[in-house]
């Protein structure tokens, strides 16, 4: 019996497993940051943009903003118990 090795690319069965949407999680790196997809609603969307270009952000450089105060500083919750 001779040894073999493991194929260097993925058969058709682990390529398909691989690309579903349930997979692990791939990750597109940009620089030193990460991409992702969010979906929002429209008038929040509209809001955000406002108040970006009012502070003379980009929509990213926003929300990366307010993500790090709400981690920072926490986030108050209309209508919670904590809130």
């Amino acid at each position: 019996m001779a040894i073999t090795k493991k194929p260097a690319t993925p058969t058709t069965a682990e390529a398909f497993i691989n690309s579903a949407p349930d997979a692990a999680p791939r990750r597109v790196r940009k620089g030193n940051k990460v991409q992702i997809t969010l979906t929002i609603a429209e008038p929040l969307l509209d809001r955000v943009d406002e108040l970006a270009a009012k502070l003379g952000q980009s929509r990213a450089a926003f929300i990366n903003l307010a993500i790090y105060q709400s981690l920072e500083t926490g986030l108050r919750i209309e209508g919670s118990e904590d809130g």
